[in-house]
């Protein structure tokens, strides 16, 4: 982006400054808006950014859930991971599941109780759009998510590994029923209660271990990097350590990296160590070529 100073008085709009100067525009992909029917009816909107100079054929794709996951939404702008990654020569495909901000309340209200179940379903339902679509190759498929979005793409090699080739978390939330615990020490007590009920959902007996990445990690066949920073207050540490250890318990090895850093990044430096693991990670298990 960009920023201009319009001039009433001389009628003109001039360039002040670009936002990030060290990017070149004219390398960068064009990303565009789709819309994607879920198994149940429910329309997603979704962001689809091609790799430049590729075709939109049998594509190695990048399935990038955002944060959150709710009163969040991906957007129709810049993100670097997604130019990144489409520089690479990786579609990526962002897809707004139920529960996501800016759709209006019913929408969000869609993804209660859902995490790891019909949030999950919509995640799994956008990657059939892409393969149905033809862009997608369906044996090259990885999903890399930050916060929320690293929860999912966990969650998405251990349950539906025909669907994925590989994993890449930054922050990700590892163990739920952790987390909501944590969580709850830092919200307000007259609304630890409706948060609990959102992230439970209203049906009877749902156990949070049953889509946790760490209850589950017996079940991973797929290979995964697992990143965090050691100085995360909102996905603290201790999710990271807690993976890491039910997958050494369970026989399972993952690629992982620790930076002196919070839930995002806090230096240039840190990033880049980031960006390189992660592109180095998907040449390995998905590559572009």
């Amino acid at each position: 982006g960009a920023v201009y100073v319009y001039k009433p008085d001389q009628g003109k709009l001039g360039l002040f400054d670009n936002l990030r100067r060290e990017v070149d525009h004219r390398l960068l992909a064009n990303p565009e808006a789709v819309t994607i029917m879920a198994r149940d009816g429910t329309r997603l909107p979704a962001y689809l950014t091609l790799p430049r100079g590729r075709g939109k054929r049998g594509l190695p794709m990048v399935l990038m859930p955002h944060g959150g996951p709710y009163r969040v939404r991906d957007e129709l702008r810049y993100d670097d991971w997604v130019q990144l990654l489409a520089n690479r020569g990786y579609a990526v495909l962002q897809p707004n599941f139920r529960g996501s901000g800016g759709y209006g309340q019913a929408f969000e209200d869609l993804g209660d109780g859902e995490i790891g179940r019909a949030m999950q379903d919509d995640l799994d339902d956008a990657t059939d759009w892409a393969v149905a679509q033809g862009i997608a190759d369906p044996a090259r498929i990885c999903v890399v998510g930050g916060s929320y979005g690293g929860y999912a793409a966990l969650w998405a090699v251990i349950r539906n590994p025909e669907r994925y080739a590989c994993a890449a978390s930054w922050a990700g939330v590892t163990d739920f029923e952790q987390q909501l615990r944590y969580s709850l020490d830092y919200i307000g007590r007259r609304y630890r209660g409706d948060w609990k009920d959102k992230v439970r959902g209203e049906e009877r007996g749902f156990d949070l271990d049953d889509v946790s990445a760490a209850q589950q990690v017996a079940r991973l066949n797929r290979p995964v990097l697992l990143a965090h920073g050691n100085r995360d207050y909102v996905v603290p540490f201790s999710q990271f350590r807690r993976m890491e250890k039910a997958a050494k318990e369970a026989g399972k090895k993952l690629e992982t990296l620790e930076l002196n850093d919070g839930h995002g990044f806090s230096s240039s430096r840190n990033e880049q160590i980031w960006y390189d693991r992660l592109t180095e990670f998907l040449a390995e298990h998905n590559p572009p070529d």
